[in-house]
């Protein structure tokens, strides 16, 4: 009787250690999720921000090239009106 209680007990802390155990499977595939999404999602990130730069720097030249017009054509009008006085 003593080891059928005994082999009973044991099978009982055999059972939780397992319950435990898929538990903690559960808990890391479910991290392990989490942790790809995230990854995609600072990838995504990555990429939009690339697409912002490369943006950025076209308006920054387009700014320079339309300051740099915006002179050419105040020193024409300046010659022009010297020339007209």
């Amino acid at each position: 009787v003593d080891e059928l209680i005994r082999e009973r007990d044991l099978l009982h802390q055999v059972c939780a250690v397992l319950s435990a155990t898929e538990k903690q499977q559960s808990l890391v595939k479910v991290q392990e999720q989490d942790k790809k999404h995230l990854e995609q999602e600072i990838h995504s990130y990555r990429q939009e921000a690339q697409k912002q730069r490369k943006i950025i720097q076209q308006l920054e030249r387009d700014r320079d090239r339309y300051v740099n017009e915006n002179n050419s054509l105040t020193q024409k009008a300046s010659r022009a009106l010297n020339h007209m006085a």
